[in-house]
C-alpha cells in the first residue's frame, strides 16, 4: 500500500497536474484577450478585418492548446487519487482510428472550403480558425495512429504529457534559440555589410536606395517582392539563407524537439515507447508550427499552398523525432550512444534536405514563374517536396512494421525458452 502511495504521488504527476492547470488557465486568459481584440477589429476599416482574421486564428489556437492540456490534468488527478483514468482519453481505441480515417477522407473537401473562405475576409474572420485546425491537425493525427498501431506506447498519462509539452512549451524554447541564432548570424551579416561598404561606396548607395524603396512599397506586397527579387536571388544571399534554414534551424529543432522525452532517461522504457514518444514530440511541435504558419498567408493561393505543403512537414517532423526518440532509449538502456548519434544525424539531414528543397523550389518558382504562376505550376514545383513526403511516410511505415514484427515474434521466443527450460528439467 505504501509503495502504491509513493508510486501514485510521484513528483512527475504532481508537476504535471500543476503545470497543466496553470497552462489551461493561461490559454483561457489568452483566448479571452484575443477574442476582445478580434471583436474590436470589426469596427475598423478593411485593414481591421484582416487583423480580425489573424486574431480569430489565435483565438482558436489558444482554445485548442488549452483543451490539449485537459487530458494531462485529468490523468494526473486520477493517478494522484488512485483512480482508473477516464476511458475516453485512450486514443488507441479502434473507434478513434475509424473516426479519424473517416474525417481524413474529407480532408481534401475541407482544404477546398478553406481555399474558398480564405478569399473572403468576412467569412475568414469567423470560419478560417477552425478550418485551419482541421487542415493542420487531421493528417498529423492520422499519421500518429497509423504509425503507432500495434506498438507498445507506454503509460497513457506519459503520452499526453509528451504531446502537451511539445505543443505548448517546446515551440517557445525553439523560437528563443532560433532568435538567438538569427541575431548571431545577423551580427555577422552586419559586419560583412560594414566591411563591404568601406571598400565599395557604390554598395552603400545601392543599399540606401533599396531601403528608401522598401519604405515606399511597404504596403504593396507585390511591388515589394518585385523590388526585392534581384537582391533575394543573389548567390550570396541564397547561401546565407540556406545556412540558416537548412543548417542552423534543423540542428536546433531536432536537438530540442524531443526535450519532453528527457525526463524518461532513468525509467524502464522500450525502444518502441521511445519511437512513439518521438512521434508525439514531432506531432505536437508540427501542429502548432503549422497553425502559426497560416497566420502569415497573404492570399487564398498562399493559404492553399501552405495547407498542402505543411501536411508533409508534419510527417517529416514526426519521422525525425521518432528516430531520435528511438535512439535516446537505446542510448539510455544499452549505452548505444553511436546509434543515437546516427539517428540524430539522420533526422537533421532529413530536415535540412526538406528545408533546402522547399527553399530552392520556391526561389526557382519566383525566378521562372513570377507572380502569375497557376495552381498547377506551383504544385509542379512542389514535386520534390512531395517525393520527400512519400519517402518520410514509407520510412515511418517501415519502422512501425519492424516494431510490430518484433512484437509478433516475442511471444514465440518466450514460448521457445519455456519449452527448452522444461526439456532441461525433464
Amino acid at each position: 500500500m505504501e509503495a502504491r502511495e509513493t508510486n501514485t504521488r510521484d513528483w512527475r504527476t504532481i508537476l504535471s497536474l500543476g503545470l497543466s492547470g496553470l497552462g489551461i488557465a493561461y490559454f483561457l486568459i489568452q483566448a479571452i484577450s484575443f477574442t476582445v481584440l478580434w471583436v474590436s477589429n470589426f469596427n475598423s476599416a478593411q485593414g481591421g478585418i484582416n487583423q480580425a482574421i489573424n486574431f480569430g486564428l489565435l483565438v482558436w489556437s489558444s482554445i485548442l492548446c488549452g483543451l490539449m492540456l485537459v487530458p494531462v490534468f485529468l490523468l494526473s488527478l486520477s493517478k494522484l487519487r488512485g483512480q482508473d483514468p477516464p476511458v475516453w482519453l485512450d486514443i488507441s481505441r479502434p473507434i478513434y482510428r475509424k473516426n479519424v480515417s473517416w474525417l481524413l477522407s474529407l480532408w481534401p473537401v475541407i482544404v477546398l472550403i478553406g481555399w474558398f473562405v480564405a478569399d473572403r475576409p468576412m467569412a475568414a474572420a469567423f470560419l478560417l480558425g477552425p478550418i485551419n485546425l482541421l487542415v493542420a491537425g487531421l493528417p498529423i493525427l492520422w499519421v500518429y495512429l497509423f504509425a503507432s498501431r500495434g506498438l507498445k506506447r507506454g503509460l497513457q498519462v506519459r503520452q499526453w504529457r509528451i504531446f502537451g509539452f511539445s505543443l505548448t512549451i517546446t515551440p517557445f524554447i525553439v523560437i528563443i534559440l532560433e532568435l538567438i541564432a538569427i541575431l548571431i548570424l545577423g551580427g555577422l551579416g552586419a559586419l560583412w555589410v560594414s566591411y563591404r561598404t568601406s571598400i565599395d561606396p557604390s554598395f552603400e548607395r545601392d543599399l540606401t536606395y533599396l531601403f528608401n524603396q522598401v519604405a515606399i512599397y511597404q504596403n504593396d506586397v507585390d511591388g515589394l517582392l518585385e523590388l526585392l527579387r534581384p537582391a533575394i536571388l543573389q548567390p550570396g544571399v541564397i547561401v546565407w539563407v540556406l545556412v540558416l534554414f537548412a543548417g542552423v534551424i534543423p540542428i536546433i529543432e531536432e536537438v530540442i524537439k524531443t526535450i519532453a522525452l528527457w525526463p524518461m532517461a532513468g525509467q524502464k522504457i522500450t525502444p518502441q515507447e521511445g519511437f512513439v514518444g518521438g512521434l508525439l514530440c514531432g506531432a505536437g511541435f508540427a501542429f502548432i508550427e503549422n497553425v502559426m504558419y497560416f497566420t502569415v498567408s497573404i492570399t487564398a493561393m498562399d493559404w492553399l499552398i501552405l495547407a498542402i505543403g505543411r501536411a508533409g512537414t508534419g510527417v517529416l517532423h514526426m519521422l525525425a523525432s521518432g528516430l531520435i526518440g528511438w535512439g535516446l532509449v537505446l542510448a539510455w538502456r544499452n549505452g548505444k550512444w553511436l546509434i543515437l548519434s546516427v539517428t540524430t544525424l539522420l533526422a537533421i539531414l532529413l530536415h535540412g534536405l526538406w528545408n533546402a528543397v522547399a527553399l530552392l523550389t520556391g526561389i526557382a518558382s519566383l525566378l521562372f514563374l513570377g507572380d502569375d504562376a497557376t495552381v498547377w505550376q506551383n504544385l509542379l514545383y512542389s514535386l520534390p517536396t512531395l517525393i520527400l513526403f512519400i519517402i518520410s511516410v514509407i520510412g515511418i511505415g517501415l519502422i512501425s512494421h519492424h516494431f510490430r514484427k518484433q512484437n509478433h515474434l516475442e511471444p514465440a521466443i518466450i514460448d521457445q525458452d519455456l519449452e527448452n527450460e522444461e526439456q532441461l528439467t525433464n
